[in-house]
Formats: C-alpha cells, sequence, structure tokens
C-alpha cells in the first residue's frame, strides 16, 4: 500500500492522462479533419464562438501561451487561409482575428457531437456531467490563483454569477446576466457573457461555491 498513489495524486495522474488524450486528439485526424497543433484547435474553437472577431492579447491570455508562440500559430493558420487579420478601429496598433468562410468550416467540423474530447463524455449521465463541470470550475480558479492562467470565462469567476441562490434543490444557482437559476450541468467553462467578479465578489463567491451543504 506505501507505493499506492494517494487520492490527490490518483487525481493529478487521471488529469495528466486525460491532457495527454487531448494532445494526441489534437492531432489525429479523420475522413474530414487534417491533424491539428492543439494551440490552432483552440484557437478556431474561441474564434467560433466570437463572430465579432479577437484581439492576439486575450486570445494569448486565455491559451496562456506567449504572445511570441501566439504569433506562430496564427501565421500558420492565415498562411493556410482559415484565418483573417484585420486592424483594430478602435486601436491601429492592435490587430482582431476572424475566421475565415474556410475557418469556420473547419471549426464547425471540430465541434461535432462526438469530436475530440466530447466523445469521451458520451456516457456521462446529467448529474456525472455536472460534477464534471463544478470540478472543472474550481480547476480553473485555482489554476488562475496561481497565474498559471488568465482571461478565462467561467462561471465562478463571473460577477453575474451567485452560487446557491437560486432557491432550488435542481437549481441551485443564479445567473444576474439572464435572470434565471439553473444547476450544475448547466455551468459554463467558456460564456461569451462572462464579466470578471471584482476581487471581493470572487473570494465570496468561491467560497460559498466550496460549500458541502450549501444554504
Amino acid at each position: 500500500m506505501s507505493n499506492e498513489l494517494r487520492p490527490r495524486e490518483q487525481a493529478a495522474a487521471g488529469l495528466e492522462q486525460l491532457a495527454a488524450l487531448v494532445r494526441a486528439q489534437a492531432w489525429r485526424s479523420d475522413a474530414s479533419t487534417s491533424p491539428l497543433p492543439p494551440t490552432q484547435a483552440q484557437v478556431l474553437r474561441m474564434l467560433a464562438a466570437a463572430p465579432q472577431g479577437l484581439r492576439a492579447r486575450p486570445l494569448s491570455d486565455r491559451l496562456s501561451v506567449s504572445p511570441a508562440s501566439l504569433s506562430d500559430s496564427l501565421k500558420a493558420m492565415e498562411a493556410k487561409g482559415w484565418i483573417r487579420r484585420t486592424l483594430d478601429l478602435d486601436d491601429r496598433r492592435a490587430w482582431v482575428v476572424r475566421l475565415s468562410r474556410a475557418g469556420r468550416n473547419l471549426a464547425a467540423r471540430l465541434q461535432r457531437p462526438g469530436q475530440g474530447m466530447a466523445g469521451l463524455l458520451q456516457g456521462l449521465d446529467d448529474a456525472d456531467v455536472g460534477a464534471l463541470l463544478r470540478v472543472s470550475q474550481l480547476l480553473v480558479a485555482e489554476a488562475q490563483r496561481q497565474g498559471m492562467a488568465t482571461g478565462l470565462r467561467t462561471c465562478l469567476g463571473c460577477r453575474f454569477f451567485r452560487p446557491f441562490a437560486g432557491g432550488n434543490a435542481g437549481k441551485p444557482h443564479f445567473c444576474d446576466f439572464i435572470g434565471a437559476a439553473f444547476g450544475d450541468a448547466e455551468l459554463r467553462t467558456d460564456c461569451a457573457e462572462q464579466v470578471p467578479a471584482d476581487d471581493d465578489v470572487l473570494a465570496v463567491n468561491q467560497e460559498r461555491f466550496r460549500l458541502r451543504n450549501p444554504p
């Protein structure tokens, strides 16, 4: 027993295995999708959710990669005709990145049900998906606290999120942006409407979200 990994070490090992699967899957091709480096696949997904385009700096922040590394990826994607870069009308020193038609088509293929990591989730029920989303919120919050990531748009990091304020056991949380209660299975790890919470609000929300017996 002394050689067995402790629970947190087991969990860490599982996450490392999943991370390796993500990297391998990003490079793997099927009949309609060419192999993609992980960063390029993530850029395609992010831009698909932002038709108005994104500046390069927010992209690098959310991907937790250096601006130089992202620049290399964007140049490769531009050469393949997947993205377009135009000067930002509000700041002529900045570029806005948008998907081209070819990029949108490729992003749509990446987002098909069962594609990539989504295929691993098909056998999970809503309760298991909700548990995974809840843990994901906590892991992202910890990653941001440790300076490993910035700019990630989770519910837990949002000023509109009110954990355990929904008044319903099935829908315990409340979103002030849409004015509705929702459950763990509806938590978002990347929400376009997210507005980062102030430090004080974030601290209170994180403490409340961790409660084992919520009020």
